[in-house]
Parts: structure tokens; C-alpha cells; sequence
């Protein structure tokens, strides 16, 4: 049941005031772009690959992409002769390789990124598959051996945690985060390759992944401390830009010496309250570790030294715990505790010795923790206090990270799953969560009437709402999301030509709450002033999107009352006018060829919105459209 309107204002009031949690985790230091203004940082390109502006036409349906003038996009068309299906090389080498790109891809398509022209991320348009393969899009793609016999040809693929594939037309974004191969110096093989992370738009699909050797169609079946990275070209249309990278030299990391430790019993109220007291112990540490220091209870622990910079250059550091910490470097201050969090810090050093200063205030229950993580000019993320012997201090995901997961799965009806849900800049209070048997979901805003993101695949995590106390309530979308403006859905502007959409719902809109279909589906309620609404949403057939129905009906305000579609930085109709792109290719609006209501852009403050415009003429008539992404 929805809850009382006088609960539903304290809760919103109350959600601006609270601090939702950490600091969001911040990126590293930043990648160094590859240019595609021209191919210099590639071997020479073969025919079916060309510098363009873009893409032009329609590469939702047309399995030829059309390349638009210009440069800062590659666009790769294979040809029928062999010699017009090269793959893309870069005209470097690389070991340990961080990568961001965006991908585009037609209807059909095939391609693949290979970590040292060896190791594949497949690229495939698995649009709509509900249980993806190794060969699917984000698949690490499988070995190959014919010796094994036919139909055993393949194996040691690692299939995607879920489908994260967009539809085709659309950019995606792609980061991997790559170990290669560790030999000694008899050239033997000590460490296998390894994919410490892929994340396909926004989700993180393999963590921690090694591999046994190269995969199916690699530039060479050898393993090798240093390949270039290549894209396949062969198979299908695919278009590449906005590529970055950073590269790591294998072993480089930031050193410690004359490492020394100061332990202050007690509990004090500010890191650095205790400088003018006398430690109760202090020494030479075992190890870089808080855990090397006996202690207990409320207390300050302080560690100095030198760092060791083997490069000049940018480096970045965070800390990794649940108390209050601080980092200094030369005698300024790197990192400070921020409201219970502990940002990340960047500093310019130069190569060699920079005098250190850690800090560790601990005075809440929970067991104390420590852990320093640096990067730097060609040294990748690795943590400088020592972990334990048995993890090492390589990067990768710690056991222990994550809370216990709930999951919570629709499988023969409709799930409304009640709960906060994570939206910035606040969650959202009033709203709820729906999944579907088809694997597409969506979380709605009963506040605003809108649709607040919408995904495939697993649908929510209610680990938040039960683990330890409950505290934070939220239902987390375990599967691949889309997030919206979270605008309302319905709004008055009065003046129609000039005036911005509103953040907040209007003073006379109020939800009426929910009815449910006999098969679980909900069909949310509201009211502004004399009108009704009526909101239905359900899958399009094969999962592809959700089909979205407003019924109105009652009579409208004297003021012009619009309906929100969609809003982004840029709108563009579809080819043939069969609805709109919404923003640099995100997603699409699919609009019925025979209906009644006639959307428009409207340009206001630098962003457009695909609105309607309600009149008694129109107010009869259902919106019926779909959102496809």
C-alpha cells in the first residue's frame, strides 16, 4: 500500500538531509586518449577500415554502416576479398593494459578486441539472448583445438555474468583491465594472463578471469610478455572511438623505506588531536600493516617514512578503510577524512624520495582496517601496504567485499519488489521496483510518475534491506541498467515555448498507488488537480524494450500541461520516422506510425525534451510508446 501523503513529505524532506553513504568511488588517473583524428597510432589500415565523422543512415537496421565525413571514428565494413578484411593493429605494444572504448554495432554483427593480439572480449550483437554464451557480447570468447574432435572443438570460454548488450545502432562502452603473462627468465611461463575486470556499459561482467593461452582466431597462438592490441575485422560492421588506454610496465611499483609507527590509546575526536601526546608504543613495524602493531579498543596509529618514486609524474593514492584517515606527502595533505569517507588524492612527484605520513583514527566498533593503494606513470594500481603473503598486493576485488547477496527473481509473474531505490542525487523514497519473467525490469518513482531506469537480466539484490539491520532499504538492480532523467513524467509549464521542465512533481500532483493485473503487472494511479493517469508499462516481445501506456482522462488545468518523453543533450529523429535517438545514440523512442498525439523537441537552457503538448482534443486518446535500449 502507498504510504500516507504526511509520511511520504517527511520522508522526502528527510532523504535531502541524508548522506546516502560513502563517497562514490572515484576513477584512477585518468587514460591517455589514442587519436583517431588520423590512423598514426595503428599498423597500416586495410581496406574495410576508414577514419569518418560518425555514422550516417541507419545502423539500428542496415548491416552496412554508412560513414559520415570527418575523423575521430573508425568504421570497419569487411569486403568479400580477403585482402579488404584485415584486423585493426595498434603500432604499439603493451603488457598490462587498462582500455576504454566505444563500440557501435549492426544488426547481426561480429567483432572482438584482443588484449595482445591473443586474448578476446567479444564484441556481438547478442541483443535480446537471455542466457548469453562465451561467444555472446562480452564473452571472454573460447580456445580452439580440432585435435579435440568435431563439436569439441571449443572450450575454456567464460560466458558474460549477464546480457549487457545494447541494441544495434547504439554506442557502447566498453573497460577492460588486462594482466598479460608473467616469464622468468628462461622465458618459461610463471603467471597466466589475466582479466582483472570487464565492465560493459556500466556492468561489470568478469572479475579476477585468468586464461590457459590465447583464443580462437588470436594474432599468434604463442604467449609473449608484450602483443598489440587488436580489433577483429573480418566478421561484421563495427565502429570504434573514443578509445583511451593506459599502459603498465610489468613490476613497477612506488617503494617504502625507513618505515616507522607511533601508537595513541584512546579516543580522540580529529586526526591529529594527539600530536602533542606521548605514544604508548613505537618502532619499526614487521610489515607496512596496521595488523603488525599490537592494539586494541579506541586509538591513533601513525605511520612515516619515504615513498620512492621510480618516475616523475602524476600519481594517485587511496585509502581503503572503515575509520578516519590521512595522508600527507612532503608535508601536504593528500587525502583527508571527509565526513566519515576518505576520497582519493592526486600529487605531482618527482622521481625519487618523498617523506610520508599516514594516519589511522579508529573509534567504532567494527574490526579496524587499513589499506594504501597507489598509481602512477606506468605503474599500475597496486596497494603499498602489504595485505597478507598469501593475496600479494596485485589489484583485483578482496574476498569479503561485498555483503551478503539477496536475490529476489521473477519467474512465473510479475514481481513489485517495495524499497528505496539508489538514484542521484538521492534515492528515491517512494518507488518500487518491477521485474518481469521476460528479464526486463524497471523502477518507477511514485513521486514524479516516471520511470526511473530501466534493465535486463537479474533483477534486484535485497541484501540492503535485511543484512544487519536494514539500514539503507534499498533494492539494488543486479542486472544492467539505463538510468533516466527521473524528471516527472507529467508537468504544467507556463510558458510553454521557453519555460524548463521541473525537478519536482507539481504541488497538485498526488499518487494514487497501484493496481495489479492478475498476472502481477501494475498499473500506477495519479492525479494532477482534475486529471487522471494511468501508467502501464510492459516487455516488447523477445525482451527488446518495454512498451509504455498513459491513459488520461478528467479535465486539465488552465495552465499548458505537457507530457516528458524523454530529455537529453540531443534528440534526432529516427530514419523513416519511426520515433527518435535519444542523445549521442543511448537509446531510442519507437513511435506507432498511426498515432494520434504529435510529440515535439523543445530546445530550453542547452537540452532538448521530446514532449507532447495535452489538449481537450488529445486528452481521450492513450500515449502508447516504447522505450529500446
Amino acid at each position: 500500500m502507498p504510504y500516507p501523503l504526511g509520511l511520504r513529505r517527511a520522508l522526502v524532506l528527510s532523504a535531502a538531509l541524508i548522506v546516502t553513504g560513502a563517497l562514490r568511488a572515484q576513477t584512477g588517473l585518468p587514460p591517455a586518449p589514442v587519436s583517431l583524428q588520423n590512423a598514426g597510432a595503428f599498423q597500416p589500415l586495410t581496406a574495410n577500415w576508414q577514419l569518418a565523422g560518425g555514422v550516417a543512415g541507419d545502423p539500428r537496421r542496415d548491416p552496412v554502416l554508412t560513414a559520415a565525413p570527418g575523423t575521430g571514428v573508425l568504421v570497419c565494413n569487411p569486403g568479400k576479398d580477403k585482402a579488404a578484411r584485415g584486423h585493426l593493429l595498434t603500432a604499439w605494444e603493451h603488457g598490462d593494459l587498462e582500455l576504454d572504448l566505444e563500440f557501435l554495432l549492426t544488426p547481426g554483427s561480429n567483432s572482438g578486441v584482443y588484449l595482445q593480439g591473443r586474448y578476446e572480449v567479444q564484441l556481438f550483437d547478442s541483443w535480446g539472448v537471455r542466457t548469453p554464451k562465451p561467444g555472446d557480447g562480452g564473452g571472454l570468447y573460447e580456445r580452439w583445438d580440432a585435435a579435440r574432435g568435431k563439436g569439441n572443438e571449443g572450450y575454456e570460454g567464460v560466458a558474460p555474468r549477464a546480457n549487457a548488450c545494447r541494441a544495434p545502432g547504439l554506442w557502447q562502452t566498453l573497460h577492460i583491465e588486462f594482466e598479460a603473462p608473467r616469464f622468468d627468465a628462461a622465458g618459461q611461463k610463471i603467471r597466466r594472463a589475466r582479466f582483472a575486470k570487464v565492465v560493459l556499459n556500466g556492468f561489470t561482467l568478469h572479475e579476477n578471469v585468468e586464461l590457459n593461452g590465447p583464443t580462437r582466431s588470436a594474432l599468434a597462438d604463442d604467449e609473449r610478455a608484450l602483443g598489440p592490441l587488436m580489433i577483429q575485422g573480418d566478421h561484421g560492421a563495427v565502429a570504434l572511438r573514443r578509445l583511451a588506454v593506459k599502459r603498465f610496465e610489468t613490476g613497477l611499483e612506488l617503494g617504502v623505506e625507513n618505515l616507522r609507527y607511533k601508537l595513541y590509546p584512546g579516543d580522540f575526536k580529529q586526526v591529529g588531536d594527539y600530536d602533542q601526546s606521548k605514544p604508548a608504543a613505537e618502532g619499526v613495524p614487521a610489515r607496512f600493516a596496521h595488523g603488525a602493531v599490537e592494539k586494541s579498543g579506541k586509538f591513533a596509529l601513525v605511520f612515516t617514512g619515504t615513498f620512492v618514486a621510480p618516475r616523475a609524474g602524476d600519481y594517485r593514492f587511496t585509502i581503503e578503510t572503515g575509520s578516519l584517515a590521512r595522508l600527507q606527502i612532503d608535508g601536504a595533505t593528500i587525502i583527508a577524512p571527509v565526513e566519515r569517507a576518505v576520497p582519493p588524492g592526486t600529487v605531482t612527484l618527482s622521481a625519487g624520495r618523498h617523506a610520508f605520513r599516514l594516519d589511522l583514527r579508529h573509534t567504532a566498533n567494527p574490526r579496524p582496517t587499513l589499506e594504501l593503494l597507489a598509481e602512477g606513470p606506468g605503474l599500475a594500481p597496486h596497494y603499498i601496504t602489504v595485505r597478507d603473503e598469501a593475496a600479494g598486493n596485485r589489484r583485483g576485488r578482496r574476498a569479503g567485499d561485498n555483503n551478503k547477496a539477496v536475490g529476489v527473481e521473477p519467474t512465473d509473474r510479475v514481481l513489485l519488489q517495495r524499497g528505496f531505490v539508489p538514484f542521484d542525487p538521492r534515492k528515491r523514497l517512494y518507488a518500487a521496483s518491477v521485474g518481469t519473467p521476460a528479464g526486463v525490469h524497471f523502477a518507477y518513482d511514485f513521486e514524479t510518475g516516471t520511470v526511473l531506469r530501466v534493465w535486463r537480466g537479474p533483477f534486484v539484490d535485497a541484501g540492503p534491506m535485511w543484512e544487519g539491520r536494514g539500514e539503507d532499504q534499498i533494492a539494488r538492480p543486479t542486472g544492467p541498467a539505463l538510468t533516466f532523467s527521473g524528471k516527472p513524467t507529467i508537468a504544467m509549464i507556463e510558458k510553454a515555448a521557453t519555460g524548463d521542465w521541473p525537478d519536482q512533481p507539481e504541488a497538485l500532483w498526488t499518487s494514487q498507488g497501484y493496481e495489479l493485473e492478475r498476472d502481477g503487472t501494475p498499473v500506477f494511479l495519479a492525479a494532477m488537480s482534475e486529471l487522471n493517469v494511468r501508467d502501464r508499462l510492459q516487455p516488447l516481445a523477445a525482451g527488446r524494450g518495454l512498451e509504455r501506456t498513459l491513459t488520461l482522462g478528467g479535465k486539465l488545468s488552465s495552465w499548458s500541461t505537457w507530457v516528458l518523453l524523454a530529455e537529453a543533450d540531443k534528440i534526432t529523429p529516427q530514419p523513416g520516422g519511426r520515433g527518435w535517438i535519444i542523445g549521442d545514440r543511448t537509446w531510442f523512442v519507437d513511435w506507432p506510425a498511426d498515432a494520434t498525439h504529435k510529440p515535439v523537441i523543445r530546445t530550453v537552457n542547452g537540452h532538448q525534451q521530446l514532449a507532447i503538448a495535452l489538449t481537450a482534443g488529445n486528452l481521450a486518446q492513450p500515449i502508447r510508446y516504447s522505450l529500446v535500449w
